[in-house]
């Protein structure tokens, strides 16, 4: 049996039992964990909050060779992210965020730029960033991190320029193709050269810097479609609407 400390955060939680539960993490060292916590339902259990979705914590797991599931030993608050769970949209998208690493990320295989995209991501949420555009620029990155950076520089079959007013994206093929050939292909999204250059732009830009960016409402629209179609080709399963929320308005 060996001991694991590391940074973590919670994905999500579920009971397990009469008392434990099942935790599955994000973790800076191990990529995404899952382990029990017994006892953890109890009322004066040591785990207390730090087991709740989206907390920030340092874990000490024990993982056994050939066990799935690690026990947890011991896991501290480093930030509870508390603010998120206050409001609907703020829950809503902080879950989504966590929902879909869990989704993209295969068990045990340590990703530091997701963690930091993840962290980084509910961090801004819980700032009072622009929360639509927070969920825009999270997902972008999370599948660029994961191995599946698209191409928005020229039409992946032709190798032609993109300076039609509108151009495609094919989940199939992983980036851009152009309207001739984009005739006969299917999973396209249609993308005008507004949106084109934005996604162009917030690839180039660290994180934090393309939280200035100002896409219009019909730019989001149109990321919102690609993105979800993308999301759930490389999936496999249908990927609901990750900034559905954006009809609740900002905090003040």
């Amino acid at each position: 049996m060996s001991l694991l400390s590391t940074p973590a955060i919670v994905l999500a939680s579920m009971k397990l039992g009469e008392a434990d539960k099942l935790v599955t993490f994000f973790t800076a060292k191990k990529g995404k964990l899952k382990g029990v916590a017994k006892g953890a339902r109890r009322m004066k259990s040591r785990f207390g909050a730090s087991l709740e979705p989206f907390t920030h914590c340092n874990l000490v797991v024990f993982e056994k060779p050939g066990d799935k599931l690690a026990r947890i030993n011991q896991s501290d608050i480093v930030h509870s992210f508390q603010k998120l769970r206050e409001s609907w949209g703020e829950i809503y998208l902080a879950a989504h965020m966590a929902h879909l690493v869990q989704r993209m990320t295969p068990e045990g295989e340590a990703n530091p730029s997701i963690y930091r995209l993840l962290l980084e991501g509910l961090t801004f949420l819980e700032n009072g960033a622009d929360r639509q555009l927070s969920a825009i620029l999270f997902v972008i990155r999370l599948i660029a991190y994961s191995g599946y950076q698209p191409r928005w520089d020229q039409c992946l079959k032709c190798r032609a320029s993109l300076t039609q007013p509108r151009v495609y994206f094919s989940s199939g093929r992983g980036g851009t193709v152009c309207a001739q050939c984009a005739d006969g292909m299917e999973r396209l999204a249609a993308i005008s050269q507004g949106t084109l250059a934005f996604l162009r732009a917030s690839q180039r830009m660290d994180y934090t810097v393309a939280h200035r960016l100002k896409p219009s409402p019909a730019m989001r629209s149109e990321i919102q479609t690609l993105f979800g179609q993308h999301m759930t080709y490389l999936t496999g399963a249908p990927t609901a609407p990750w900034a559905a929320e954006a009809a609740v308005p900002n905090p003040a």
